[in-house]
């Protein structure tokens, strides 16, 4: 387990993490279908020259076209199966005084991750006995919802990784 320190310092487990997360594999990433390109009919994502990526215009040329192949994205089929890459639970006192602004926030980063990866996606934010339960289809967006709360709101940030896996388990919490 690692724990974020206020500021920019980050724990030596943390950035191993970082380094070790490149090597792992995400079981939903590679693309089995063999046709390009490819929609998603969930999201209207492409995939083609090996990468997903959205193209609204092109998305519903192909969705109109019978013949194109369609195929579930990463992010679409982990929703489906409920398989989240990234969990991150936010407690404490200060989320009861500002729980629209913390939501806001999440989404906001959503949206952020969103433009650089159409595949970092949250799957469910739930209120839990007080608290904050987010499910994120990648372990990326879990850490930067971490890192992103932190710098915003200060408070205190564990990381918790799971040896050998692309996961990640996020616990913030902040008293008033």
């Amino acid at each position: 387990m690692a724990r974020h320190q206020t500021g920019s310092a980050k724990g030596i487990f943390h950035e191993h993490y970082t380094q070790l997360s490149k090597r792992l594999k995400d079981p939903y990433a590679e693309y089995q279908g063999g046709v390009e390109p490819a929609v998603c009919p969930t999201c209207k994502l492409i995939y083609q020259k090996k990468r997903w990526h959205r193209d609204d215009p092109q998305a519903k040329l192909l969705l109109k076209d019978k013949g194109a192949k369609r195929h579930l994205c990463p992010a679409c089929h982990k929703i489906k199966d409920n398989y989240p890459l990234g969990i991150v639970n936010i407690r404490g006192d200060f989320l009861a005084e500002h729980f629209e602004d913390v939501v806001h926030l999440i989404k906001s980063e959503e949206r952020r991750a969103e433009q650089k990866n159409p595949l970092e996606r949250l799957m469910k934010i739930d209120k839990v006995n007080g608290g904050l339960h987010v499910e994120t289809t990648s372990e990326t967006l879990a850490m930067r919802l971490g890192h992103v709360l932190q710098r915003a709101f200060k408070g205190d940030t564990d990381f918790k990784f799971k040896s050998g896996n692309k996961y990640v388990e996020v616990d913030w919490s902040r008293g008033s």
